[in-house]
């Protein structure tokens, strides 16, 4: 990639299906707005691929095991009865159980689209819809692409969902943790790697690896992975906003059977939503070329976070 391509983010044209984001010729993000998924998965906007400056895919699609399990999404497994997520529900006393409750996440209107000053931004209203149709949530969701290095090793992505109770009722949002499932409390923004980062090395600031971070509370964590073909290696790091400290993230993370990452804030307890209240989430995920050091790292997630999530509150 020439120095040119560097900071010169673009947008492809963009309609109710899908966006492109651009670095040069490397489309660094598709953000597929009106996904072809079975109405059993869950319907929801996600990110897929997501690439590298260098161009190396660090998402997965539709894998066979999860077939609900696309890109970078956000979605929530309980909310009062209701499956955002995709599969079967967690039932106490039952296990994960085949009910006919899995909602849909819709794209209702744009909002703000932007192209220009070394960022893409997009702004979207979503409706969340439960198996019946009724819409329980409504959201409003900034996704900020920038910050790409100078010399092309990595970029920031900023994700914030700023939702609002539309049902009339109170919502209880949970995880399979909260309904007696010990080490399954995903839901949030959640990341699925690609399948050769199987086996990959998750970092966070106090020395956690995968074996001993689910659950585990802290500003950012970070998995490396291998890629097939290039040999090359990629680098997520996922970190927290000073915004959410009223509803701080556990890290849900596994490197095997699967590579996953949730930014898991219901991991521990249920978070009560009253009628007409909004609840705003706000997470940053860096993007780099190559396995950074602890230090390294630790600077970028600060640098992400300083950005003081202008995104909750329209930038």
């Amino acid at each position: 990639m020439s120095r040119a391509a560097v900071g010169g983010l673009s947008l492809d044209p963009a309609d109710d299906a899908r966006v492109r984001v651009r670095l040069g010729d490397v489309v660094l993000a598709e953000y597929v707005v009106v996904p072809p998924t079975p109405a059993g998965d869950s319907p929801k906007p996600y990110l897929h691929p997501l690439r590298t400056t260098a161009g190396e895919t660090v998402t997965a699609v539709r894998p066979h095991d999860h077939t609900w399990h696309n890109g970078l999404q956000f979605t929530m497994a309980h909310l009062s009865g209701e499956n955002f997520w995709g599969g079967r529900t967690y039932v106490r006393g039952r296990g994960y159980t085949p009910l006919d409750n899995n909602g849909t996440i819709g794209h209702v209107r744009w909002e703000h689209l932007d192209g220009a000053g070394g960022h893409c931004e997009l702004r979207h209203e979503l409706a969340w819809r439960t198996a019946a149709g009724r819409r329980w949530l409504t959201e409003h969701r900034t996704l900020r692409f920038g910050d790409v290095s100078a010399d092309g090793g990595h970029w920031t992505l900023t994700w914030s969902s700023r939702l609002r109770n539309t049902s009339g009722h109170e919502l209880r949002w949970g995880s399979p943790v909260t309904e007696g499932r010990d080490t399954a409390g995903y839901g949030g923004l959640f990341w699925r790697g690609p399948r050769s980062f199987v086996g990959g090395t998750v970092r966070t600031p106090d020395g956690r690896t995968a074996a001993d971070a689910m659950g585990h509370r802290a500003p950012w964590l970070a998995f490396t992975g291998r890629h097939d073909e290039s040999l090359r290696t990629s680098t997520l790091l996922f970190a927290d906003s000073p915004a959410n400290a009223a509803h701080p993230t556990a890290w849900y993370v596994r490197a095997e059977p699967f590579p996953v990452v949730s930014f898991a804030a219901t991991y521990h307890r249920p978070w009560l939503l009253e009628p007409d209240a909004e609840l705003t989430l706000t997470h940053h995920v860096v993007v780099i070329d190559g396995a950074p050091d602890t230090a390294r790292l630790a600077e970028l997630a600060a640098r992400a976070a300083d950005r003081r999530s202008c995104c909750a509150h329209g930038c």
